[in-house]
């Protein structure tokens, strides 16, 4: 998924150079890898996308520009990645020399070398990240980790993690023991600044809670307030607002010994406290984690319910005609609900499997990037119907044919830059996936908006095959049709 995503977010930053905000997603995604692949032993995984992850560093801080050169070899570099995943698990074997090659490209941009000869892809100036004021001073933060399942499900650690922020500097961590997959609080000492733990932390935060607050940069005063300890134990979750309102209204509270001072008025202090309330609800409002809306669940297992569920429906069959023949009408009314509630069931277990069908035209950028870049072509491609949903199964089988079709359209279809000009058609060629439902159908239609099939050419091909005879008249549909003739 994260290769996916990858390959996903640089073909659109490739469309939008400017955008930040894909920048740090690349960076994300190949940050993750390399974490995952150091936390489970693919060393060879980790240190390759490290040096990755350095160039796409240098492009998050404006010192290096978002070029084709920098695409073509951060798209290299995910092939190479799933081909040492492939050769770990022994799925084949990787090229080092091509990872090699990729790695002296990256270098070389990063150094400069081939800056001036890469084409630098037109976009807005983009703006350089915001410089971290706390790099290169000694500052010390708290870290708030808590995991959440999925965390442990990936096989993630919290001491792996705790270990790579420990690399930053002095670090003391306090893990909470009372309950199996609790969280961690870190008090971490260190001069590297907060990006640098922010990059260590950045796989974590899709599947833990995590907070980071710098309480003190040394040579600052006032950075932070000195805090009672009854804030300080509140702000990391140990006790709750109602703990400690509990415990505190044991004492006098401050407001009633100022009005029995008579330093401040009732209304002083009602007002204050209402202004409080206000804030705190606020804040609350505001800090109410979102609540997963996704599972993941093993296709087997998908299939497993899928077959229980037919099983229930032949069984609730049966039951209806066991109601009907014995004619009881106490068991009519719960039997109709039994058959209402599996007709539910049914309809509901089935849509599990759908997926949309965008997911799968998504793939095929990279495909029209790539090839027609290799034929010398200007192809954009563009979809539609991309939210119509289709089984999984009958989606994975949709691959090659579309494959085939793609290539065929760039390929033999979509002409070259100069043909298209002299057509009076725009440079680009565009290719259109669309998905559409008929009836109990749904279409998915390849265009493209090139120079169709050539008649003549196809009649004499089929000529030479034996595919059609000489002296057999054809109309130009049925001439067409010999392109699905076997041979």
């Amino acid at each position: 998924e994260l290769l996916e995503e990858l390959e996903t977010s640089l073909l659109e930053l490739e469309k939008d150079p400017a955008d930040l905000k894909i920048v740090s997603r690349v960076f994300r995604a190949m940050h993750t890898i390399k974490g995952s692949g150091a936390m489970f032993g693919f060393d060879d995984i980790a240190g390759f996308t490290h040096h990755v992850e350095t160039a796409l560093d240098k492009v998050r801080d404006g010192t290096v520009p978002v070029s084709t050169e920098l695409i073509d070899l951060t798209l290299a570099s995910r092939d190479h990645i799933r081909a040492l995943l492939d050769a770990a698990t022994g799925g084949g074997e990787a090229d080092p020399a091509e990872g090699e090659r990729i790695i002296t490209g990256l270098q070389a941009l990063v150094g400069g070398g081939a800056q001036n000869r890469a084409q630098e892809i037109v976009a807005p100036e983009v703006p350089t990240k915001k410089k971290d004021p706390t790099e290169g001073r000694r500052s010390h933060y708290r870290i708030s980790i808590k995991p959440t399942p999925e965390f442990f499900v990936g096989g993630y650690t919290l001491e792996a993690l705790v270990g790579e922020l420990d690399t930053l500097g002095e670090s003391t961590a306090f893990m909470d023991a009372e309950q199996e997959g609790g969280g961690v609080l870190i008090l971490l000492t260190t001069d590297m600044g907060l990006n640098a733990i922010e990059d260590v932390l950045v796989f974590a935060e899709s599947s833990c809670q995590v907070a980071v607050r710098v309480l003190a940069v040394e040579g600052e005063e006032d950075l932070e307030e000195h805090k009672k300890l009854g804030q300080i134990l509140l702000e990391r979750g140990e006790i709750s607002a109602d703990d400690l309102t509990t415990v505190l209204a044991q004492q006098k509270p401050l407001g009633e010994l100022l009005v029995g001072e008579k330093l401040v008025s009732r209304t002083s202090v009602d007002a204050a406290l209402a202004e409080q309330k206000l804030v705190r609800e606020a804040k609350e409002k505001a800090t109410v984690a979102k609540g997963a809306e996704s599972i993941r669940v093993a296709s087997e297992k998908l299939d497993q319910l899928i077959n229980l569920v037919g099983e229930l429906v032949v069984t609730q069959a049966r039951l209806t005609q066991v109601a009907s023949n014995n004619k009881d009408a106490d068991l009519v009314e719960p039997v109709e609900e039994v058959e209402r509630l599996t007709a539910e069931l049914r309809d509901c277990v089935l849509n599990i499997r759908m997926l949309p069908i965008g997911t799968t035209f998504a793939k095929f950028k990279r495909l029209v990037r790539d090839l027609s870049a290799e034929l010398g072509k200007e192809v954009v491609m563009v979809t539609e119907g991309a939210e119509t949903e289709l089984d999984k199964n009958v989606i994975d089988q949709l691959g090659d044919p579309m494959v085939h079709l793609i290539r065929n359209s760039i390929d033999h279809g979509i002409e070259s830059p100069e043909e298209r000009e002299l057509a009076g058609k725009p440079r680009k060629g565009t290719i259109s996936l669309a998905a559409q439902h008929s009836g109990a159908n749904v279409v998915i239609t390849v265009t493209d908006d090139g120079k169709g099939l050539d008649a003549e050419r196809i009649r004499q091909k089929g000529l030479e095959k034996g595919l059609l005879r000489a002296d057999t008249e054809l109309s130009e549909q049925e001439i067409w049709n010999t392109i699905f003739t076997p041979g």
